[in-house]
Order: C-alpha cells, then sequence, then structure tokens
C-alpha cells in the first residue's frame, strides 16, 4: 500500500447525479479535528463552594466553519445562477452549507458513504 505522506488524507470524489462535475470530501482525522478544537473551545475554571469547576465555552459557529472547510477539499460544476463558476474557498463552502438543504444533504451523504468506507476496511482488518 503507498501513502502520499505529503498529503495523508486527500479525500475522495462524489460526481454529481448529472454527472457534470461533483465534490471531493475527506473526514476530519484526529489532528484536524484537534487543531479545529484548539481554536473553537476555551476552557476556564472557577470555584465554587470549595469545589473546582471546568466551564467550557465552545464557539461552534467557527468551529462548523473550519470543519465545513476542512472536509470539503475542492469542487467541479458548481455554478450559480448566472452559470458563473463558484470558487471553491471558506466562504462559499460556508455559504453553501448553510444556505442550500440540497448542498448540504449532498455532503452529508458523501461523508456517510466514506464513514460506511472506514467501518468496512475496519472489520475487514479485524477480520485477519
Amino acid at each position: 500500500m503507498k501513502f502520499n505522506l505529503e498529503n495523508l488524507n486527500p479525500g475522495t470524489f462524489f460526481p454529481f447525479e448529472d454527472g457534470e462535475g461533483g465534490v471531493t470530501v475527506r473526514v476530519a482525522n484526529g489532528s484536524a479535528l484537534d487543531e479545529i478544537n484548539k481554536k473553537c473551545i476555551k476552557k476556564k475554571f472557577e470555584f465554587r463552594r470549595g469545589q473546582r469547576i471546568e466551564i467550557i465555552d465552545e464557539n461552534t459557529e467557527l468551529k462548523s466553519s473550519m470543519l465545513w472547510d476542512y472536509v470539503i477539499v475542492d469542487w467541479k460544476g458548481v455554478f450559480d445562477s448566472t452559470d458563473t463558476v463558484i470558487p471553491c474557498n471558506k466562504e462559499t463552502k460556508e455559504l453553501l452549507m448553510k444556505g442550500s438543504v440540497v448542498f448540504s444533504s449532498f455532503i452529508g451523504e458523501c461523508i456517510e458513504k466514506l464513514t460506511e468506507m472506514e467501518e468496512s476496511y475496519n472489520e475487514d482488518l479485524e477480520k485477519n
């Protein structure tokens, strides 16, 4: 088995139903999730009645934005209503994921398929 050490999580291309383009998607691996959580979750401690209490402040909007930016690697054949190519950048990823049920559902299905493939692969490894 070969690995590209420069890009260990390149993503998988999922074509659109019409065959006109598609999206390259990847599952967020442990190091990516750690990096996102580090930037989006702040922990602080307070003392109440002699008890130390951990308070977690999570910026869910930033976390979602960063996660979408990581998971959606690239796309082809994504156009606006005037047939202008929509660039694949953080802002348009967030716009489509927040505003388009069709796009966000498609991405959700892609992630689900990747997760199923990973689970199947892990099951095969356990059998051997």
